[in-house]
């Protein structure tokens, strides 16, 4: 599985302040996956006290992570 990051996902991560590393993880081993819009599939994992959301457009083989954002953690 090769992963790809939009340049859209490049800008944002960024300004987020969250590296990549972390998104390679949550893409490969995430907590909990939904499923999105126009086959599109959000990868979730815990991280301190909150919740990474990425993003993730699958096509054969390849996985381009959209956008990635924090959300807080649902009690």
């Amino acid at each position: 599985m090769s992963i790809e990051f939009s340049e859209h996902a490049r800008i944002q991560l960024r300004r987020r302040n969250i590296f990549e590393k972390l998104i390679l993880k949550a893409v490969r081993e995430p907590d909990d996956v939904l499923s999105s819009f126009r086959g599109r599939k959000l990868r979730r994992m815990k991280v301190s006290d909150k919740i990474l959301e990425v993003a993730t457009k699958t096509e054969g083989s390849k996985i381009t992570v959209i956008t990635a954002y924090y959300l807080e953690e649902e009690l």
